[in-house]
């Protein structure tokens, strides 16, 4: 996280910042922490007066170690921020920076769940905490309907210089799509394949099948390495394009007359990516 201290300084407390002299009073700069994180995010800069003078942070030998550990330990869930150390004016400023919550997340700090707003740390109502609590539920119910997919069968026809993948894939839970675009890839796959269709309908009795030439020198896959075969499918899914490449171990065991190849587990869960 890139952060411009005197910049942060010269616009003043607010709803992303605040100042400390020094880190003597630990649970105000935790409690306030614990509100940006439950609003948009924001930094402690320790070392400036209220005032915004940078006065200067004295550090001992573990004093940022052992403030990560307090805040660590009277947070729920335990809050992760980010801490650095700059010189202004010769004096050393530390920045405590938290992101902005996710969906859904919610963290206490000593029991309390604090809240941002404007210049002041407030708790939040039991009405708020329901409703940031709920609307994680929502998102994990979306989830849950998702469409999952899965390779059941997975054959090989072999010869020394080609090989042709034979697999069916099947839709195992979420809601129903009417159509799938799918290839397969990989370092050897040259050229790259290109996006085929089956719809739904057909899925259940069709095999994804294609055919590949070995003789030609490995090319380069950013997401499949060699050694691997991947298959990837994408559809359509409440309004966003999603993604799901599922990557396979592939072994090679040479013969005098032919290569045989083996198609081992699947070594990674599905990698998700939205549009």
């Amino acid at each position: 996280m890139s952060i411009n201290v005197e910049q942060l300084i010269e616009q003043g407390e607010g709803h992303y910042i605040e100042f400390k002299e020094s880190l003597s009073a630990e649970n105000e700069a935790i409690e306030t922490l614990c509100a940006f994180a439950n609003a948009e995010g924001g930094t402690v800069l320790v070392g400036v007066s209220d005032a915004g003078l940078v006065v200067g942070a004295s550090l001992g030998t573990n004093t940022l170690e052992n403030f990560a550990n307090k805040l660590h330990r009277s947070t729920e869930p335990p809050l992760y921020v980010s801490l650095t150390s700059h010189q202004v004016d010769a004096k050393t400023v530390v920045a405590i920076s938290v992101k902005a919550p996710r969906q859904g997340e919610l963290f206490y700090a000593f029991g309390k769940p604090l809240i941002r707003v404007g210049k002041t740390n407030q708790v939040m109502s039991p009405q708020e905490q329901r409703e940031r609590l709920l609307a994680g539920q929502k998102d994990w119910s979306e989830e849950r309907n998702c469409p999952r997919f899965e390779l059941f069968s997975r054959s090989l026809t072999r010869t020394e210089d080609k090989f042709q993948p034979n697999w069916n894939l099947q839709q195992v839970a979420g809601d129903y799509v009417p159509t799938i675009e799918w290839r397969f890839r990989g370092v050897r796959f040259r050229p790259p394949m290109e996006w085929r269709q089956v719809s739904g309908a057909q899925l259940k009795n069709f095999t994804c099948s294609a055919t590949f030439d070995l003789s030609q020198p490995p090319g380069r896959d950013d997401l499949v390495p060699e050694g691997q075969i991947g298959f990837e499918i994408r559809f359509h899914w409440r309004g966003r394009l999603r993604h799901e490449i599922h990557r396979f171990s592939l072994s090679r065991a040479d013969r005098p007359t032919k290569a045989l190849w083996d198609v081992g587990e699947e070594i990674l869960p599905p990698l998700y990516q939205d549009e």
